[in-house]
């Protein structure tokens, strides 16, 4: 069949056609775009927020060039997180026009996060057929994989730029910022920007106001001073004073403490340290727990919600980020089942996170649990959690300051003092507690409370008897004298309680003695022991001068008895200074308690160290028995003994020579 001469005509006039068409598409697509500076006040007539995002997404577009260069790009914007982001797609909108004809080739999105039910709400390919897409995502947020994919440039959009705000406070005439209050400016909420910047209005003036507003006393309760957290209030002291150095550029932040782990009971103030912290060093508090992160969704909702909290303590630095009940995102060595999988990923996020691989300068994380041993090891290391304080109710000084804190109006410090020796086990909410009940009673009789107010709300406690006191006594006394001898450190107080307190541990609801013997980084056997036999110097004493027992050395986790056991059993188990060189390794499913009951033989090994040591201490303090029951008298008299007081009576101790008895291997 012949071929039709026009037909043929035809079909080669429109291949050149289309071939000139795709030419020209080409020219057209290689053409560096041209951004609408001109629709600057536009921008400003629609708010003074949305001109300051118009200037900011212009001035990054001017660096864009290949975005414009290239035939496609897929350009990701990451803009500031607490920034609203529909301020950047109108920027894209009004600056990418030309002649009041939007730009077709080049689309622009908000991305939003996944819903409730952890799916997206829009698809990625209705977006991607553009040749060139602008896609603007909050900071930390997740990204949809196909954008991730298909990104050629991810970039940090800054806003508030100097010239940005000078040119603004000029076309609004609302008076220039000093460098100082444009940086303030930066750490509040934008939502402020267009109260804050009114034509002809000082802009001064309005962030002052702003300043003031947002630094009115709070509604919720009183924080307590940090001097009334014993180490942990030293530590924030210190962090405090490094804070301040920082920020007039004196000390560099890698040079500050990264993070700190608080650990103790219920009620002890873990929670509220971190809201005193950040009070006093006048720092941005951002509260969250994995409970929190758990609350939004699935895992990668989780992850979200745990980058947005860093991301939002990064924006606001300094910052302090407390994480509470920090153990509940567990331990990796401890995972098994189908979920392990899922808690893996929870705590490899943390790790990056506090790693801080996207700046986490400004930021310090303070961290609490019940359960310290339930914590990953890698969450606890140097540049993470690397401070760890046990907190414990408050002692009585403690408590004295934290009544002088809540019942400013009294100057009676001695009697604080007083009335603090009676709240034994006390924690700071249970103090606040009293001297709110202590007011109410000056109010009910219309006068100005008095200290005979307070001591009318401490509870009522069951006294001690005469003997039960003494016999304290010598309990305490005999723990300060053997740990004097055995010279890991020296007794700072030791203090008599004068009732029964049933809201704390029978251990330490009678006396109470306190040293500063540090734990050496290298444990020997000698050490251990001695330890162990400190931990039993009480029941001994005892022993020794009433001729029996009681049951102030046991009966609860932390009491002496306890303590020396599981002293002796780290001893063997786990470091191989008993009559064993076999050894069990650190393993949460394990713990030290679980093996004694699984292995009779540990058991008696624990019994035969716990025996020697008590029969050591035994030796010693018959060789000190007057200078025990002198120290006993003193304090029975004086109720505390601390500082030359107690170095006048401890002087003249006898170092028997009673040897530590090794036990020997077994074969």
């Amino acid at each position: 069949m012949k071929s039709d001469p026009e037909q043929e005509l035809l079909d080669e006039a429109i291949e050149h056609l289309m071939n000139a068409t795709s030419n020209l598409q080409a020219v057209i697509s290689r053409t560096s775009g041209k951004l609408n500076r001109r629709s600057a006040p536009t921008a400003l007539a629609a708010s003074p927020r949305k001109f300051l995002a118009f200037c900011a997404f212009v001035r990054l577009m001017r660096q864009q060039k290949d975005f414009f260069a290239d035939a496609t790009s897929v350009l990701v914007i990451s803009v500031p997180r607490n920034w609203p982001i529909d301020d950047f797609d109108y920027a894209a909108e009004i600056s990418l026009q030309s002649g009041g004809r939007g730009n077709s080739k080049i689309k622009s999105f908000c991305h939003s996060p996944r819903t409730k039910k952890g799916s997206w709400d829009f698809s990625p390919d209705g977006y991607l057929d553009a040749q060139k897409l602008i896609v603007f995502v909050p900071r930390g947020a997740e990204l949809h994989p196909e954008f991730e994919i298909s990104a050629d440039t991810i970039v940090d959009l800054e806003i508030l730029d100097d010239r940005h705000l000078d040119s603004l406070t000029r076309q609004l005439e609302t008076g220039p910022l000093s460098a100082d209050e444009k940086e303030r400016l930066r750490h509040h909420d934008p939502a402020f920007i267009n109260s804050i910047f009114r034509k002809g209005r000082s802009a001064a003036a309005a962030l002052t106001r702003l300043e003031k507003l947002q630094t009115k006393p709070a509604k919720g309760p009183r924080l307590v001073p940090l001097a009334a957290y014993g180490e942990a209030g030293q530590w924030g002291e210190k962090f405090k004073s490094d804070l301040r150095l920082w920020r007039s550029g004196q000390l560099d932040w890698c040079d500050l403490d990264r993070g700190i782990l608080l650990y103790g009971p219920p009620g002890v103030g873990k929670t509220s340290f971190a809201a005193s912290l950040a009070h006093e060093c006048a720092a941005h508090l951002v509260p969250t727990s994995l409970a929190k992160w758990q609350a939004t969704g699935h895992l990668g909702d989780l992850l979200k919600a745990m980058r947005q909290d860093f991301g939002e303590a990064r924006d606001r630095a300094p910052s302090i980020l407390l994480i509470d009940e920090i153990d509940s995102v567990g331990d990796r060595r401890a995972f098994s089942g189908d979920n392990r999988h899922y808690c893996t990923e929870v705590v490899n996020g943390l790790l990056e996170a506090l790693d801080g691989v996207a700046g986490r300068e400004g930021v310090v994380v303070v961290a609490s649990t019940n359960f310290p041993e339930a914590i990953d090891p890698a969450i606890l290391r140097s540049g993470r959690l690397e401070t760890h304080v046990e907190m414990k109710r408050p002692g009585t000084s403690e408590r004295a300051e934290i009544l002088r804190f809540y019942l400013p109006e009294l100057t009676a410090s001695k009697e604080f003092r007083e009335i603090a020796r009676h709240l034994n086990g006390k924690t700071g909410s249970d103090l606040e507690r009293l001297a709110r009940k202590a007011k109410q009673v000056a109010r009910i009789q219309n006068r100005s409370v008095m200290i005979d107010d307070v001591w009318a709300v401490v509870p009522k406690q069951t006294p001690l008897s005469d003997d039960e006191r003494w016999r304290i006594c010598i309990h305490e006394a005999a723990h300060v004298v053997l740990t004097e001898l055995s010279n890991p450190g020296s007794v700072t107080s030791v203090e008599l309680f004068d009732d029964y307190h049933d809201n704390v541990d029978v251990h330490d609801a009678l006396g109470r003695t306190s040293s500063d013997c540090p734990t050496p980084p290298l444990r020997t056997e000698q050490w251990f022991r001695q330890d162990v036999a400190i931990s039993l110097a009480g029941m001994v004493g005892e022993e020794l001068v009433f001729k029996n027992r009681s049951t102030t050395a046991g009966g609860s986790r932390g009491s002496d008895l306890t303590s020396a056991t599981e002293s002796a059993a780290l001893m063997i188990t786990r470091f191989g200074l008993g009559k064993r060189l076999s050894v069990f390794p650190d393993d949460v499913d394990r713990p030290v308690q679980k093996l004694l009951e699984t292995s009779p033989g540990l058991r008696s090994d624990v019994d035969d160290i716990l025996r020697a040591e008590y029969s050591r201490a035994k030796s010693l303090l018959e060789a000190n028995l007057d200078a025990m029951i002198a120290l006993a008298r003193a304090l029975q008299q004086e109720k505390r003994l601390e500082d030359e007081r107690l170095k006048t009576l401890l002087q003249g101790l006898c170092v028997a020579d009673v040897s530590i008895q090794r036990l020997e291997f077994t074969g």
